[in-house]
């Protein structure tokens, strides 16, 4: 029984306690912008911004955030590479 009530102690210190990742963190700030959250309302792009690698390793640094709120080619850079994901996923999902 004590094992019981320590466990459940631990389970909601996790849950309550563990840090976002950096990750999560920074698509929270990226979706005060605009252009961002167009991007993440279309369902193609929302997919690749959630799910490739590519694409979730450069929103978790955080320079790249800076860029990306402070530039607008890096913006467009950036758009530019979800679509280049979208495409090379939309090509790879047709079996070719």
């Amino acid at each position: 029984m004590l094992e019981f009530f320590f466990g459940l102690i631990g389970e909601a210190f996790l849950f309550f306690f563990v840090p976002k990742s950096k990750f999560d963190k920074n698509v929270v700030k990226l979706q005060q912008e605009k252009w961002f959250s167009n991007l993440e309302k279309d369902y193609r792009y929302n997919y690749i911004i959630w799910n490739s690698r590519k694409v979730k390793r450069y929103i978790a640094k955080s320079s790249n955030i800076t860029m990306l709120l402070n530039d607008d080619q890096e913006q467009k850079k950036f758009t530019e590479l979800i679509k280049q994901e979208h495409i090379k996923f939309a090509i790879k999902g047709k079996g070719v």
